[in-house]
């Protein structure tokens, strides 16, 4: 072997290692799911304490999205919608939901039934990007509207589902 392939195979394996690898932090997550989405549907999730607490969709895979909200499908046709849902049934003691009517997030509202639960669901549409720190920043600022973490430094898994 030539000194010249040896050194060939290592930048594959190094180009192989950086496009496979399994992200390590939050910006990796919204990195990955950003260049994912662009292939398949994928849906980017925050769960804390066992409960998803926000949701990440691309609107390139899922045009239904446009079907139940009235929003401008050509500004949003290959962006993402960040959305959190809450069972209605005592909506008004809801923390999630009192945080939101505190708060100055203004996102698009859809009252809607999963199976037989009376659920609402809260969406903000982001037009096309690339840029994960933009994305995730939207997203900082829903979690920050929203949510009442008591420690410091709140612990969340990323999670990516592949749907079909």
């Amino acid at each position: 072997m030539t000194k010249n392939s040896t050194s060939d195979i290592t930048i594959v394996n190094f180009i192989k290692n950086i496009l496979t690898r399994k992200p390590k932090n939050p910006t990796e997550f919204v990195q990955k799911f950003i260049r994912d989405s662009k292939k398949s549907r994928v849906q980017l999730e925050i769960i804390r304490n066992n409960e998803i607490i926000l949701q990440v969709d691309s609107l390139r895979f899922t045009p239904s999205w446009f079907k139940v909200f009235d929003v401008d499908k050509e500004k949003y046709k290959n962006g993402f919608v960040i959305f959190f849902i809450i069972d209605r049934d005592g909506i008004e003691n809801n923390e999630t939901y009192i945080n939101y009517q505190k708060s100055d997030l203004k996102l698009v509202e859809l009252d809607e039934m999963h199976g037989q639960t009376p659920i609402r669901t809260f969406a903000k549409f982001i037009p096309e990007t690339n840029n994960s720190v933009l994305l995730g920043k939207e997203m900082k600022k829903i979690i920050d509207g929203i949510f009442d973490f008591k420690e410091s430094d709140p612990k969340a898994i990323f999670n990516l589902r592949y749907l079909k």
